[in-house]
């Protein structure tokens, strides 16, 4: 754990600092669809990512009368239809690495932009030997350095993550010298390093846990636990930043859908918490012991007994599904020998279970082969290019219910893998952005004070008259300077004119003499809010109000 943490800082220390030393590429031109209103007579634009393959990767001579969309069963009219291609083999010196976690968040957002996630399961990556389980992430940590080696290029965007992390630990980055330090000590790290299962139970009496990999106790709910839930976050964060497909590069060799078992209270029996003084304090143990209150290990053990994971499995497909996430699952044991019935048994449910979330979220699973360097290949084909098309629903009836999507390619009628969900707004959204407030910018001002411009709204990087916005797009105002300030602060505020914790960017363009305001939407719920910009020189103040709209 410790070394590991190692690693993320020294990351998030050196590797921006080197990136600010090499140029930058050409930003490419927005899509069509990033060119698309949000919002347009009673109803409101989608996205879909398509995918039609051939031999295994993505044809590329279509265009947009080859393709049919669907909403809930309903032909819609394609408005905009763009084809996205990423370049591969690029040295790590093209890519620069975004300042902050918020910026990566920012460019996320930006269908231009390809996004990944490498989750590692650091207990589950094993497999059922004859006599004992066998640790694979050996096995994983070569193709994986090569994974990136080969599907790197400077619009990726990906994060590493481990069992061990919480989903709040996602950073996107494009360089990657330091994850693959990180992905060399895997191995080393799941067998030596603790987890927080260690911190809480403490050591295991009886030193079995190898064999007892796979059966289902309070330390292995513990960890599984963890797994689900950085999955379920990792799922939730990356669904609010991009409506295109998102990726999870899942490494492990099962991921058990144990039910919940009261036996496990059974066989542990009834505890009596023994009160005694300790260093001391009165207590249930001795905390210089390192271990947990027994109260704490009690409700813990309650928790875990009680969890349905199979529950639990099936709502991770469902919000994959409607978040536009697709699981790519690689099992480091490759080609399994289980002995015993019960050995075979595991291992084809196991198997059965990563097809499931491969095969339910438009992935790719490799799974039963040795050859991981040619699955990992197969992988990176998949996410090489795709396209994307837009559309105003038809569907005027706002419940903020599912919407299904299908696209299929007119030539021969076959349904291909697509964006397949949404959820619509509700009737109080569409009632917002049907009455937006006026266009320009509104000003507060002291009489005596006109140190700004009017201002020229951009949404991803297109001159638009009003602020009306998804989550996913990017938000920039340029106010012409017209004397020296004392000083500018920008802030958001809600629609009762409250101000919200959320940073807004402001820079002095003095070639230009332009005040840039820049603001990410991704953390922000559907609304109405406004983003102020006070100017201040000799004391007086000039405060500007620009409304904006979040679908």
């Amino acid at each position: 754990m410790r070394r590991f943490a190692i690693f993320v800082v020294a990351g998030l220390l050196i590797v921006p600092l080197r990136a600010q030393q090499q140029p930058q590429p050409p930003e490419p031109k927005p899509t069509q669809a990033q060119q698309r209103p949000v919002f347009r007579g009673g109803t409101h634009f989608v996205r879909v990512d398509a995918y039609p393959l051939k031999d295994g990767k993505v044809v590329e001579d279509l265009k947009l009368e080859d393709f049919e969309v669907f909403e809930d069963g309903k032909p819609q009219q394609i408005d905009s239809f763009d084809f996205v291609k990423f370049d591969t083999f690029t040295p790590e010196s093209t890519r620069r690495d975004p300042v902050s976690r918020q910026e990566g968040f920012d460019l996320a957002a930006d269908p231009r932009n390809r996004v990944f996630v490498i989750f590692v399961d650091m207990t589950f990556s094993r497999s059922a030997g004859a006599v004992k389980a066998t640790a694979n992430l050996n096995y994983i940590q070569q193709p994986l350095s090569n994974f990136l080696d080969r599907i790197l290029g400077p619009l990726d965007l990906y994060g590493f993550l481990t069992s061990r992390n919480s989903s709040k630990d996602l950073v996107l980055q494009r360089r990657s010298l330091v994850t693959k330090e990180q992905i060399a000590d895997l191995w080393r790290s799941s067998l030596i390093d603790k987890d927080t299962t260690d911190e809480l139970f403490g050591p295991p009496p009886i030193r079995k846990d190898e064999q007892d990999a796979f059966v289902d106790s309070f330390r292995n709910r513990s960890r599984l636990d963890s797994t689900y839930t950085t999955l379920e976050g990792l799922i939730t964060t990356l669904g609010s930043i991009r409506q295109e497909r998102k990726s999870i590069i899942f490494v492990t060799d099962t991921m058990p859908r144990w039910r919940p078992n009261t036996k496990l209270l059974e066989d542990r029996g009834p505890v009596l918490p023994t009160n005694g003084i300790y260093g001391g304090r009165i207590g249930t143990n001795d905390p210089r012991g390192g271990v947990a209150d027994l109260n704490t290990i009690v409700g813990e053990q309650q928790r875990l007994a009680n969890l349905d994971f199979d529950q639990r499995f099936r709502d991770l497909l469902r919000d994959a599904r409607r978040r536009n996430v697709s699981f790519y699952p690689i099992t480091p044991g490759g080609l399994q020998a289980p002995v015993g019935l019960v050995g075979l048994e595991w291992a084809k449910t196991s198997t059965d279970d990563l097809l499931t979330l491969a095969h339910e979220t438009d992935g790719i699973a490799v799974v039963n082969t040795n050859d991981l360097n040619t699955g990992i290949k197969r992988i990176a084909d998949d996410l090489a290019a795709y396209y994307v098309l837009g559309y105003y629903t038809t569907n005027t009836k706002f419940d903020g219910r599912i919407r299904s999507i299908k696209v299929k390619l007119k030539g021969d009628g076959k349904e291909i893998r697509a964006r397949r969900q949404y959820v619509a707004p509700t009737a109080e959204e569409i009632a917002a952005l049907s009455a937006p407030k006026p266009a320009a910018a509104s000003v507060e001002r002291d009489p005596r004070a006109v140190f700004l411009g009017e201002a020229a709204l951009f949404v991803n990087g297109q001159s638009t008259r009003a602020l009306l916005c998804t989550r996913t797009d990017r938000v920039r105002i340029e106010f012409p300077r017209l004397s020296p300030l004392d000083g500018r602060v920008a802030r958001l505020l809600d629609s009762r004119g409250q101000p919200l914790a959320v940073p807004v960017n402001v820079a002095d363009d003095e070639p230009r003499a332009r005040l840039i305001v820049t603001l990410s939407l991704a953390p922000l719920a559907r609304g109405s809010y406004s983003i102020e910009l006070t100017a201040t020189a000799s004391g007086l103040s000039d405060r500007r109000l620009v409304p904006l709209q979040v679908q």
